[in-house]
């Protein structure tokens, strides 16, 4: 009977990854939302007459950059041209561009080339030009040139660091954009005075423009202070390379944002678009269900201890919503590496959700009915070629209730290696597209 209803999970599970990522997809989000007829143009709700502009410059940074230039490309011709960087393969046979294939998470020589040409694409932008932005998750990576007495060495050095100790994203791109050049709307500053459009797909919590690809577009609030006082508040500054901290305590106060009254920006795809397909297709298959939030932000193993416990809460009591159940949660966890194993921290927050699941069934709380999952809708969790996993009581029976097993690659990190010698993974290979993370549980 258990095998059974695994079946059943995993086909509706099959469906919420295909229906969830599709439905931020740039092919999905464009065909929908930009639209040409004769020299009007819509661009997600905003009117462009082409005919006032002898041209138009792109500027596509990101995980998504080659797929969303693709679409613009595609409706508008030899109209456009402009600079692709990503850290995604050339895939899309994409014309009128230069590419650049940079490094992710942390900026390579690409990343810096690709900056510097991005740069003087914005900056050589004339007066009866229209500059385009196309903006995704990746881009603090995709286009990176550091400040003034910074390497990229010494930038690379900090934000490693801050990866490593699991610092959140959002507070990272909050350093990283005063490290560049770029961030904080001092990319489109290049361009001051130009009519400038950015579209944004999010892959932060909240949406927070500034954080999103560092805000290359938008006006930064905090300081370079602020940065300084968040390593400082992290444990970091020691740590941090002497020639950083320098440069950053050298910085003016309050950074020149350019004219932002002729620059438009507009979120195109998020996480809540995603998981509203996703608790769709759940409904269409017979489900209760429940999405608790778009803004979790925890450790992985605190996510799958507050998923499982959700479970028991649902098997035994019927609440938040009762059996057949489907309880979603969207953001993005983080884990404090140590080890050198393969995965990413969706796996890793279900691997200890499977931890969890066997302390309970040895205490004689047998959640037989439930099983955890967590993807990335980018495709791809950490160093690992999956874009997540899920598990039940039964991928231990596979495993032969061999709990330390679990623990060994819990505590090595190496949650891709188990899932893929017991069953689980879940792969979607690249997206194109990345809104955080999607993770929940069904309890059939």
């Amino acid at each position: 009977m258990k095998e059974h209803q695994g079946a059943f999970a995993e086909l509706l599970l099959r469906r919420v990854v295909e229906r969830s990522i599709n439905s931020v997809k740039p092919a999905t989000l464009f065909e929908e939302s930009f639209r040409l007829s004769g020299s009007d143009l819509d661009v997600f709700g905003i009117p462009v007459d082409l005919g006032n502009y002898a041209k138009i410059r792109c500027a596509a940074l990101g995980k998504s950059a080659e797929a969303m230039a693709f679409e613009v490309r595609k409706k508008l011709g030899d109209r456009v041209s402009g600079v692709v960087a990503t850290p995604v393969p050339k895939h899309l046979g994409l014309e009128g561009f230069e590419f650049f294939r940079t490094g992710h998470p942390l900026p390579d020589n690409n990343s810096l080339k690709a900056g510097e040409a991005v740069g003087r694409l914005v900056s050589g932008a004339g007066k009866n030009e229209l500059v385009l932005f196309l903006i995704s998750g990746g881009g603090s990576a995709s286009a990176f040139v550091p400040i003034e007495g910074v390497t990229l060495e010494e930038a690379n050095r900090l934000l490693g660091l801050m990866f490593d100790e699991g610092v959140p994203i959002g507070k990272v791109n909050l350093v990283r954009r005063h490290l560049s050049r770029y961030g904080g709307g001092k990319l489109a500053a290049l361009a001051l005075g130009r009519k400038k459009i950015s579209l944004v797909i999010s892959d932060v919590v909240g949406d927070e423009l500034s954080a999103i690809a560092s805000g290359p577009t938008v006006r930064d609030e905090t300081t370079p202070a602020d940065a300084l006082l968040l390593l400082e508040q992290r444990g970091l500054l020691p740590r941090v390379p002497i020639s950083v901290w320098k440069a950053l305590a050298k910085l003016p106060a309050a950074r020149a944002q350019g004219n932002q009254e002729e620059s438009i920006v507009r979120v195109i795809a998020s996480n809540q678009i995603a998981l509203r397909a996703a608790e769709t297709a759940a409904i269409e298959s017979g489900y209760n269900t429940s999405v608790l939030t778009r803004f979790w932000e925890s450790d992985a193993d605190e996510a799958a201890r507050m998923l499982v416990s959700i479970a028991r809460s649902v098997e035994l009591d019927g609440a938040p919503v009762a059996r057949p159940a489907f309880v979603l949660m969207g953001g993005e966890t983080t884990v404090r590496l140590s080890g050198g194993g393969r995965g990413g921290r969706n796996q890793h927050l279900v691997l200890c959700a499977l931890r969890e699941l066997v302390g309970l069934d040895t205490k004689g709380v047998s959640l037989n009915h439930t099983t955890v999952f967590s993807f990335g809708t980018d495709g791809k969790d950490g160093n690992s070629d999956a874009a997540g996993a899920h598990a039940s009581l039964s991928t231990v029976g596979r495993a032969e209730g061999n709990s330390g097993e679990i623990d060994d690659h819990i505590t090595r990190f190496d949650s891709d290696s188990f899932f893929s010698r017991y069953g689980g993974l879940i792969t979607t290979g690249p997206t194109d597209t990345n809104v955080m993370d999607i993770f929940g549980i069904i309890v059939a």
